[in-house]
């Protein structure tokens, strides 16, 4: 986690700002009252120092000029301001201050007309004056009073003083605040940086704990720390957590019901919209259309029965439940129809498809989903029973005949653990518990880190596989492991059913974006032994079998296809197939634009 992110780098980052802040207004207000103070010292200085100038001239009742008595007087002044008396607009006298002022500056002040004038309205006059030879053009400060002796002369008395001293204790001023406030500063820095560093620590170790819970690992506790209200937060945490196991517990046991209710269901239920489309089906009742679609009465190949179709139409008319009989190829089913109300509108139609044959048919229709775990679990557990017996026996004389017959257990183990952990998946994402966890990912290099996955197993079956990717710049926000978990399995099944009679198979993962349709689009292709046409409607059931020849000693659980479906119906997008015999296979991935992140 960038530091910036971090809850010490926000806490860190806004008290630093908002001390930046305070200091930058303080100093301003502080420098601006601070000058303005300066000003009025220099003010009431200038004009102290213009009376006592005057006192002097009074009391020797003569004006101050170049080698009177009074001059040495001045030279006790500061050097950083400059006398000027003038008499009848012509200077008598001048002291320079540090800054030189030529003669003919000084007849333009003296002889200046609005300063004149201002001076006949007012006996003193204080204003910002520019001497045209300043050589930095910086402007004084000016301070101008007429006087009157005893023997009638009068004159005028100019004080100036240059802005270079005022702008000098200005900055001198301006630097002793910049400097405390960066002193004010890194202390803040340090000490906010320390407290936000230990007010952080008990959110990482409860981030940890959070993680776990995720991962479903809800023993875990967050340890208090503190008595505040972080501390009441691990508290609050803990109490989530335990609340937490006990409906994780409860939905399972819920879940493990309504499984064993489907499971234990023999009669075929779909629901009709009110145009008899159908919404919805359970697997007796999609064999049931299956058995029926491939009939060699339904010369036509219509999805519907017309005897299921006379009774929707029946039931819509009349609104009163429909029982009917339909018969086909030596099976005989009972259909029961209720209608559902949207208040007194008609919302759809739901059937119960009973199968009334004989009592091996309607066994085999009631086991159906047991039978087929069965199937699967038969040859893993035989291989299991034998080989155990074999090893018991002592069959296997050497080390080596041991570790052989333990290796083949262990893989057949793990074969049924597969199986057992893809139900589980599947009963999960159908019973709409399915939580993506979606994140913006480079789809490429996503791609082509599952493709090297299958490098040995490609060589080992005699298939070059490849990734052709079309926009190699795209990121699109996905879960990774479930998206990872849909390309390992259609990637697999390519594997297993290309390559076959010694020729070398091509298997590829094609990535492209069709901006025309907004769609991403992820293909598997391969050249295989490829999938009937009638098989393809099917291939997303659990435990379907297009072809028992063709998966005839190509290991798998049956279910994978169901669990591609799921997952990808769950990113909102669609899985189809196209397929020749003998040509290969494409399952095609299409997944909305609007999650897209690049070009």
């Amino acid at each position: 986690m960038k530091f910036w992110n971090s809850i010490v780098g926000k806490i860190w980052s806004t008290t630093i700002l908002l001390l930046i802040g305070v200091l930058v207004i303080c100093g301003f207000l502080v420098a601006v009252i601070y000058e303005k103070n300066n000003l009025n010292e220099i003010e009431k200085e200038m004009k102290d120092t213009s009376n006592k100038i005057i006192q002097v001239m009074q009391n020797d009742d003569e004006v101050i000029k170049p080698g009177s008595h009074a001059e040495k007087t001045l030279d006790m002044l500061d050097d950083s301001v400059g006398v000027i008396i003038a008499q009848d607009g012509t200077s008598v006298f001048t002291k320079a201050s540090k800054d030189p002022i030529s003669k003919s500056s000084i007849d333009r002040l003296t002889q200046n007309k609005k300063l004149n004038e201002a001076l006949g309205k007012s006996p003193d006059l204080l204003m910002k004056y520019d001497f045209e030879d300043n050589p930095e053009n910086v402007s004084i400060e000016l301070y101008a009073k007429k006087f009157q002796l005893s023997n009638g002369e009068t004159g005028v008395v100019y004080l100036y003083k240059s802005f270079h001293e005022i702008l000098n204790v200005t900055k001198k001023a301006t630097r002793t605040l910049i400097l405390a406030g960066i002193g004010a500063i890194l202390i803040t820095s340090l000490l906010s940086f320390i407290f936000s560093s230990r007010m952080a620590f008990p959110l990482r170790e409860m981030k940890k704990i959070a993680v776990a819970v995720s991962r479903g690992n809800f023993d875990n506790r967050v340890p208090s720390y503190t008595h505040d209200e972080i501390g009441d937060l691990g508290l609050a945490f803990n109490d989530m957590a335990q609340q937490l196991k006990y409906n994780i517990s409860a939905l399972r046991q819920e879940k493990e019901q309504l499984s064993n209710i489907l499971v234990g269901m023999a009669d075929g239920v779909i629901k009709f919209n009110i145009d008899k489309t159908i919404i919805l089906s359970n697997p007796p009742a999609e064999e049931f259309l299956h058995s029926w679609f491939f009939s060699q009465e339904n010369e036509e190949k219509v999805l519907v029965p017309e005897k299921l179709n006379q009774m929707l139409d029946e039931i819509l008319n009349t609104r009163a439940e429909t029982v009917g009989e339909i018969t086909f190829d030596g099976q005989t089913f009972v259909a029961i129809m209720t209608l559902l109300y949207n208040g007194d509108n008609i919302r759809s139609i739901v059937t119960v498809i009973r199968d009334m044959t004989e009592e091996k048919r309607l066994e085999k229709t009631k086991s159906d989903f047991v039978s087929n775990i069965s199937h699967e679990l038969r040859t893993p557990i035989s291989m299991l029973q034998g080989y155990s017996e074999a090893i018991i026996d002592g069959v296997a004389q050497t080390e080596e005949e041991v570790r052989e017959f333990a290796q083949i257990i262990n893989e057949e183990s793990l074969r049924i653990g597969r199986l057992v952990n893809d139900m589980l998946d599947l009963s999960r994402m159908e019973a709409g518990f399915t939580q993506l966890d979606k994140r913006e990912t480079e789809l490429v290099p996503f791609l082509q880190k599952i493709v090297s996955n299958f490098d040995v197993l490609s060589k080992e079956n005699n298939v070059v596989l490849k990734l052709e990717a079309d926009d190699p710049d795209v990121r699109y926000s996905f879960d990774r492991d479930r998206l990872e978990q849909v390309l390992i399995n259609l990637i697999m099944n390519a594997i297993r059913h290309t390559g076959n009679d010694g020729e070398v198979g091509t298997v590829t993962v094609h990535e492209h974006v069709d901006h025309a349709n907004e769609q991403l689009l992820i293909a598997v292709n391969d050249n295989g032994s490829g999938i009937p046409e009638a098989d393809i409607p099917y291939l997303f059931e659990r435990f379907y079998k297009a072809d028992k020849a063709r998966t005839r000693g190509k290991a798998g659980t049956g279910i994978g296809l169901a669990i591609v479906k799921n997952i990808v119906d769950a990113h909102n997008g669609q899985i189809t197939v196209e397929s020749t015999v003998g040509k290969g296979s494409s399952f095609i991935i299409s997944l909305p634009l609007n999650e897209l992140r690049g070009n």
